[in-house]
């Protein structure tokens, strides 16, 4: 026994002086992450992507893990790295390096690839979604090896170039190469893309990945729009599209489609303890929205199971008619709609979404056109999973609140092509810098300094527990 706590309390003392090494090289990191940022990485812009990955290729070949490069024909390149240790586990770390358009100019207030601190946060596209938390892993790896020379556990990147607009590189890979894709995710834990704290500054491990089919509905009923005393009658394209909306959804919220619920799964015990204690601010969500109340009157528990276990169907936007050109009395002769659907474990897309074509022609609707590209399911792994215990006490040596778990991260990602090849693979969200208020996509996009160097400190004792 004293062996042992010898050497706990020998393992302990190394981790904390590459903490200690965070923080006297936290300037340079943050300098490091801005530089990355100030690459306009989206989709069309060859520059701005490449000079990423010049960068990143050139920190993984300094660090020891051999970079490799994928694609970069018809998508932009995923790159990858891996730098093993013998007789240990190895974590994979998945994160992306594009980023979505800054959008207009107007919206923000200072330059969108400069990334600017202030009032203790970092702001700039891409600081939050995804290049922080990349780059965050990186720094960690790079302080252990500074520190102590060698890593206490096996490290694995996979680094997506465009999976803001549909992961193309991995997707090709697991069509086409599906055995090299099982390669290069050869690991015993996958931490995906990023981490947050919630607003108590308690740091959350999400032990899911959603995934989301959308839809174009479209409807044409004649040639041209007609004047309005011609609704008597013409078919109007608007009040179609309208009718079969209204067949996909009853009042309390119930999916109409048949077959839509058959294979969710039901809640666990498990699922329950982490949702009865999970700090979903109630109060605060409806303040900030405005409104009395939750869909169906929902409160805590079920309000919960709402949320992380049940799939939805939404209307994103609807349109008919050139409404922006004021008043017009017609009657319009095309209408469109966009829809999501948010699927939980055991739905998958294409089943979906022959249901849903099964359902409109059934009703009546079968002149509906449907657009969609269907892929992907929803990915989880168990909330009783022994990597949870490993975070807990990773998350216990960093942040002065205990670790907070999630059923899953809310937003849709490509876990799914990771278990088309490695089913067994267990998938969390965590070791990240993210915050609630982090506005991912949107011109406020930040991350607290603290969360930052904290979500380092996290990934190295997340490194340093997985190593025991």
């Amino acid at each position: 026994m004293r062996t042992i706590s010898m050497i706990l309390m020998k393992e302990r003392t190394s981790m904390e002086q590459v903490f200690q090494y965070v923080d006297q090289m936290f300037e340079q990191y943050v300098k490091e992450v801005a530089t990355l940022c100030s690459f306009r990485s989206v989709k069309g812009d060859n520059a701005g992507l490449q000079a990423c990955r010049n960068l990143l290729k050139k920190k993984l070949d300094a660090l020891g893990f051999c970079p490799g490069e994928y694609g970069g024909m018809q998508e932009a390149a995923l790159l990858h790295g891996y730098r093993g240790v013998a007789g240990k586990k190895t974590l994979l770390f998945y994160n992306h390096y594009d980023v979505v358009p800054e959008g207009p100019s107007s919206a923000w207030t200072t330059s969108p690839f400069e990334i600017v601190s202030e009032n203790g946060r970092l702001w700039g596209r891409g600081i939050s979604d995804n290049k922080g938390a990349l780059l965050a892993r990186l720094q960690a790896v790079e302080a252990i090896l500074a520190v102590k020379g060698e890593l206490p556990t096996g490290v694995a990147f996979l680094f997506d170039g465009d999976e803001e607009t549909g992961s193309a590189a991995i997707s090709r890979m697991a069509e086409e190469e599906p055995g090299a894709l099982r390669a290069l995710t050869d690991a015993d834990l996958c931490i995906w893309e990023n981490g947050r704290t919630l607003p108590d500054g308690s740091p959350e491990a999400a032990f899911g990945v959603r995934s989301t089919l959308t839809v174009e509905l479209k409807v044409k009923t004649s040639n041209g729009d007609e004047h309005g005393r011609m609704g008597a009658e013409l078919p109007n394209a608007a009040w179609r599209l309208s009718w079969a909306l209204a067949s996909l959804k009853d009042m309390n919220e119930r999916v109409l489609i048949d077959g839509f619920y058959d294979d969710v799964l039901p809640a666990t015990n498990a699922d329950l303890e982490v949702l009865s204690q999970y700090p979903y601010d109630q109060e605060g969500m409806l303040a900030r929205k405005e409104i009395p109340e939750f869909l169906l009157g929902l409160r805590d528990l079920e309000l919960k199971k709402k949320i992380f276990l049940q799939p939805s169907l939404n209307i994103n936007g609807l349109e008919s008619g050139e409404p922006w050109k004021g008043f017009r009395n017609i009657v319009p002769h095309t209408a469109s709609a966009r829809i999501s659907i948010i699927l939980v474990p055991q739905q998958h897309a294409e089943d979906i979404l022959r249901k849903l074509k099964r359902h409109l022609s059934k009703k009546g609707f079968g002149d509906v056109e449907v657009i969609a590209d269907p892929n992907g399911f929803p990915v989880r792994t168990p909330v009783d999973t022994p990597w949870r215990t490993v975070l807990t006490r990773a998350a216990a040596a960093v942040y002065e609140r205990p670790l907070t778990a999630s059923i899953t991260q809310l937003g849709s990602g490509p876990a799914y092509l990771l278990r088309t090849v490695r089913p067994e693979l267990p998938i969390v969200c965590a070791c990240g810098v993210a915050a609630l208020d982090s506005g991912h996509h949107s011109a406020k996009e930040n991350v607290l300094l603290e969360n930052y160097k904290n979500g380092i400190k996290f990934t190295i004792a997340m490194l340093y527990e997985a190593g025991k």
